[in-house]
């Protein structure tokens, strides 16, 4: 079969493809879809049969087994336990507590599980090349599928081949996104009589075909029923009935009802069996006082079960189905209580087999249920939980309580990214009775749901609805996350009014709701115009994230981020900051990681350190790609495109473009978001078009004023007053500059002072009125550095004084601007300040050599880790990414920096000095 199957010589094909792929060292995948029998499970075969030389690990959905969190990872990397100590230890730890190998610890994210796979895999192919088959994949449990998925999409240089195989229609999209997918055809009529060659006549081979469409294993089910007469020809075959789905069932139906009773016992109770063991299979039968031998012997002679890694299974999942559909209710009932008497009682697997077994309310069994989803959730398995925390609502009454517990499993749906889900079950929650807690918790879930991976202006009448309905700490919570979804709406009054509520709400006795409460109340006042009252709570919301227990809360990052955007200068805040990635990185935290690495970049721009904004806008864009975010990505690929501009990639800078905007109109903030209009203007002027920078900008200017990124009156003068000078439209420029000094008052924050001060001296009638100008920005610069806007000042301020011919004073401004723009690596901008400096008459100084090719985002950030010391294994830990993929971007590091040991990767990466944490 595995190595003469006919009509599938595309699908051969694509399977010898990606083999050879990860033979030759490349991560690759190919997913197969069809109808049943259509022949997914034969291909799987197949490709073991061709892998040759390849370590071959299965995982095979079983719709039993599918509420078992980690139940197909345990089948897949069962074989592979013995090299967990390869891998990092807190990726080891959480992947052995997710399949039950030791007891959980510390919390861990689902997604370190993930990294995990990915490590151990990598372990394992570094040995022989691995190939992983996952057959009937929209059975596989969610928590399995999606750390495969994961760990399938961020492997690249290893020789690991994934093959996926499922239903047509049934396989969640997003586990599927990526791989190229295979819709498999049916047989056809010339196939069908090469198959069939000698065995049966042709014409009964194409009768065949048109009675089936064509489906291999219903034509091979139903010739071997035939009589001899009817396989020639001489005799009617049976009448035709479509064989495919109901009717290939009632064929194995036919199979099974020719089974002694106990043998039909023993298919039903594997069939059935959550355990996976065939073990239990053996004990349930002796239970019930039957020969276990004998009915299994009778099972396997009759080809209905098979021998598989030591275990019995049945010879195509459809047998599975049959056995099950063929049962009645009481069968079936009977069958769960039987498996359920064998199995430890506090399992799972036994509280599972009892929920199947009862109709009507349990409340006792209900709560053996909650119990079993806590068990779960503690194990990462938050897929798990929700449907337990579902199914215990079945057992009770108590509306109240009902509610409840289904706002716990919404809470657990979204933990498992499954947003569908979520939003159903949370929807139920609404529509029944119940008291404003689970209304509550409901309508926060589905707010969180729509601020990261939605619509923000849902997510702010959801989290308002919430607010409303919870007390305590949950309305905490809910009134510190409804500030920030109505800041990224530019509301300042909705900011102010959080920051009123949650003042008289917050337990100032409890840590984390004290330090959310000075925080939305310091961004509130910055937001509204009042810088002193709200930096001066900032500050104290920034002390209490430094000290425990909220020092190792990676929850605290964002608004470490946020609150050094607000204060102006984020430079203090980095080591603190550092370490609390370290702890999301260590504890899989892809949820916090996102708006924190987005965050992260715009602090590390600010303070010139432009490769690490660079690498950190880049990640947050790729791990936000596989949890579905929006905004928060959409803010990342803005920082994307500012770094490929300023470095000359303009045609990376206008991809990034596109991507956030799709993402700001998906996330309903297009018209808010000021960053997007201001990137896009700076992407504009970096390649030479003022026009276009123009054009954006103005459009600003009639939507709200033109206010800036963090809000402040008039923040796209600075771009937009440069674009005028480049057109030539001095009086407008003019105009402009005049009006945003009016708009920055004395006391605002320096950065915006030397902004308003650089507009002042470009626009100036005379050059003593431009030099008061531009030394008042440098001296504004220099109290809360931002080495780009520095060295932008020096080089606006040098061309200006080239034009009214001080050329040795323009050459002192150039050159320090030069060697600024140098220093970040901003090649566009380098460019535009040796022309300069060679337009006074002047040779720019040697600085230090660049190859043209620039490094992508991911090889920035491995040369990053690489240049502070990290080995190659804690950059493929941190960056969950395999120790070759690491080695790989390192190789091309090398080659484009033109550099030959990571202590000259560190000397060509050391970044402006920031201050100390």
């Amino acid at each position: 079969m595995a190595g003469d199957l006919r009509g599938r010589d595309t699908e051969l094909g694509r399977l010898d493809s990606v083999i050879e792929s990860a033979r030759g060292g490349t991560t690759s995948s190919v997913v197969f879809e069809g109808e049943p029998g259509i022949g997914k499970s034969t291909l799987l075969s197949a490709a073991a049969h061709r892998a040759a030389g390849f370590r071959c690990l299965w995982a095979r959905g079983v719709e039993s087994e599918s509420v078992l969190a980690h139940a197909g990872l345990l089948q897949a990397l069962g074989p592979l336990r013995a090299t967990l100590g390869e891998i990092p230890g807190a990726q080891a730890d959480a992947l052995s507590v997710a399949l039950g190998w030791q007891q959980p610890a510390a919390p861990a994210d689902r997604f370190l599980v993930g990294g995990a796979v990915l490590s151990l895999l990598a372990a394992e192919a570094a040995r022989a090349p691995v190939l992983l088959l996952v057959d009937d994949l929209q059975w596989v449990d969610r928590e399995s599928a999606s750390a495969l998925t994961f760990a399938a999409r961020r492997l690249r240089d290893d020789p690991v081949c994934f093959v996926w195989a499922g239903r047509s229609g049934q396989i969640p999209p997003e586990l599927v996104a990526d791989p190229p997918t295979v819709l498999l055809s049916s047989l056809s009529a010339a196939d069908a009589r090469v198959v069939f060659r000698g065995r049966i006549a042709e014409r009964v081979a194409d009768r065949l075909v048109d009675d089936t469409g064509g489906n291999p294993l219903a034509m091979l089910e139903i010739s071997q029923r035939l009589t001899e007469a009817q396989r020639i020809g001489a005799a009617p075959l049976p009448a035709p009935a479509t064989v495919v789905g109901d009717g290939l069932l009632s064929l194995y139906g036919e199979q099974l009802g020719a089974l002694s009773a106990p043998a039909r016992r023993a298919v039903l109770l594997t069939a059935l069996n959550r355990s996976g063991s065939s073990a239990a299979v053996g004990a349930a039968l002796a239970h019930e006082g039957l020969d276990v031998a004998a009915a299994l012997d009778e099972a396997h002679d009759a080809a209905v079960l098979i021998h598989r890694d030591a275990e019995m299974d049945f010879r195509h999942p459809l047998l599975r189905t049959a056995a099950v559909g063929r049962a009645s209710s009481g069968e079936q009932r009977s069958a769960h209580l039987s498996l359920a008497a064998v199995l430890a009682t506090d399992s799972v697997a036994a509280t599972w087999h009892r929920a199947d077994a009862t109709v009507g309310p349990d409340p006792a069994l209900a709560l053996d249920l909650v119990r079993a989803a806590g068990f779960t959730r503690d194990r990462q398995g938050y897929a798990a939980a929700s449907i337990a925390m579902e199914r215990a609502t079945r057992l009770v009454k108590d509306q109240v309580r009902i509610a409840d517990w289904l706002a716990t499993a919404a809470t657990d749906a979204f933990a498992a990214g499954d947003t569908g889900r979520t939003r159903t079950l949370a929807s139920r929650v609404l529509d029944a009775p119940s008291d404003d807690g689970a209304h509550g918790r409901a309508l926060f879930t589905l707010g969180l749901l729509e601020e990261y991976t939605g619509s923000v202006p849902a997510s702010v009448e959801l989290l308002a609805s919430a607010v409303e309905r919870l007390g305590g700490e949950h309305r905490t919570e809910a009134l510190a996350e409804l500030a920030l979804a109505r800041f990224r709406l530019n509301d300042v009054a909705g900011v102010a009014a959080c920051a009123t509520a949650i003042a008289t709400t917050a337990d100032r006795h409890d840590p984390r709701q004290r330090m959310l409460a000075d925080f939305t109340r310091g961004f509130a006042a910055v937001f509204a115009g009042d810088p002193g009252t709200g930096s001066a709570l900032l500050r104290e919301a920034v002390e209490q994230i430094a000290t425990p227990p909220l020092r190792d809360d990676p929850r605290s990052l964002v608004h470490l981020a946020l609150a050094g955007g607000f204060l102006g200068d984020p430079g203090p805040l980095m080591s603190l900051g550092n370490h609390l990635l370290t702890q999301a990185r260590a504890r899989g935290g892809l949820g916090v990681l996102v708006p924190a690495l987005t965050l992260a970049a715009a602090g590390r721009a600010w303070l010139g350190d432009h490769a690490g904004a660079f690498a950190d806008a880049g990640e947050a864009v790729e791990l936000g790609d596989q949890l579905g975010y929006a905004a928060d990505v959409a803010v990342a690929l803005e920082m994307v495109a500012w770094q490929s501009a300023a470095r000359g990639q303009h045609e990376e800078a206008r991809v990034a473009l596109g991507r956030a905007k799709e993402l700001t109109d998906r996330a309903g903030t297009t018209a808010h978001a000021a960053h997007s209009a201001i990137t896009a203007a700076f992407c504009a002027l970096s390649r030479s078009d003022p026009a276009t920078a123009a054009t954006i900008l103005e459009d600003r200017l009639s939507i709200d004023g033109g206010v800036g990124a963090m809000g402040e009156p008039l923040g796209v003068a600075p771009d937009l007053v440069e674009a005028y000078l480049a057109l030539g439209r001095h009086h407008a420029a003019a105009a402009l500059a005049d009006g945003f000094g009016a708009a920055t008052p004395t006391e605002a924050a320096a950065w915006r002072r030397a902004l308003a001060a650089r507009c002042r001296g470009l626009t100036a009638p005379d050059q003593h009125a431009a030099d008061l100008a531009f030394e008042t920005a440098l001296a504004a610069h220099a109290e809360a550095p931002d080495p780009f806007e520095t060295a932008r000042t020096q080089l606006l301020y040098g061309a200006r004084l080239r034009r009214a011919g001080h050329r040795v004073r323009a050459r002192v401004q150039l050159n320090a601007a030069l060697d600024a723009l140098t220093t970040m690596d901003l090649s566009a901008w380098v460019r535009r300040a040796a022309d300069e400096l060679a337009a006074t008459g002047a040779s720019p100084r040697s600085r230090r050599p660049r190859t043209e090719e620039s490094l992508t985002a991911q090889e920035t950030r491995v040369a990053l880790h690489a240049a502070s010391g990290l080995t190659t294994k804690d950059i493929a830990a941190a960056l969950f990414l395999s120790p070759k993929t690491v080695e790989h971007h390192l190789s091309s590091v090398f080659r484009k920096r033109g550099v030959r040991s990571r202590a000259e990767l560190a000397a060509s990466f050391r970044a402006p000095a920031t201050p100390a944490g």
